[in-house]
């Protein structure tokens, strides 16, 4: 297999939280587990450590980065300002029907336990407000931002509270759009991530 796709595929666990900070990667076990021989897996193991999502520890083991407070801030602050940015030249053209998909898929993450669909259900909430700015590359970053940020944001509770207070969030975001008030829709969006950060500081305390 291709150390691009050994890479690749360990990338997305990370970032789903699937691995998680601090777990040691062994090439042993790797070169196992990919069918390969543990060539590919040091040139993939090197790409992560270059990304930063591995740590070289003291004895030389690579293990999986974590995911400190000031990152997450740092992350949500980027988002917030890429994410209004869109929002503002997505609203003038949003039509009703792209309003009532988004709040069809507000409906269907307040009732998702399942954390893999309910991240779906919030990028695809996100992506039908702000998808219509016409830049698709404001669009990618986003998006990367929020791949980026998948290994914080996987230490948040899913229950069900949380699920009511992500919908009401997003409604006020959703019920701004609609009246075409882009002041009252930025400061919801603004809002909403500020307080999705807060959360997940405050359950890595």
């Amino acid at each position: 297999m291709d150390p691009n796709k050994i890479a690749t595929a360990l990338r997305r666990e990370i970032e789903s939280g699937s691995l998680s900070p601090g777990t040691v990667l062994k090439q042993e076990l790797l070169a196992e587990r990919f069918g390969v021989s543990r060539q590919p897996i040091r040139r993939a193991l090197d790409r992560l450590l270059a990304s930063g999502l591995l740590d070289r520890r003291p004895d030389r083991s690579l293990a999986v980065a974590g995911f400190t407070e000031e990152q997450a801030r740092e992350l949500a602050e980027i988002r917030a300002a890429l994410e209004s940015m869109a929002l503002s030249a997505s609203l003038p053209v949003l039509s009703e029907a792209d309003l009532r998909k988004a709040r069809r898929l507000n409906e269907d993450l307040v009732e998702e336990e399942d954390p893999a669909v309910l991240e779906e259900l919030d990028v695809a909430f996100h992506r039908t407000l702000y998808g219509h700015c016409r830049n698709a590359r404001l669009v990618s970053m986003i998006d990367n931002l929020r791949r980026e940020s998948r290994r914080a944001y996987s230490r948040q509770p899913k229950g069900s509270d949380e699920r009511v207070v992500l919908h009401a969030e997003h409604s006020a975001i959703v019920k701004a759009c609609g009246r075409r008030d882009e002041t009252a829709a930025l400061q919801a969006l603004s809002d909403h991530l500020q307080m999705t950060t807060a959360r997940l500081t405050r359950e890595g305390e």
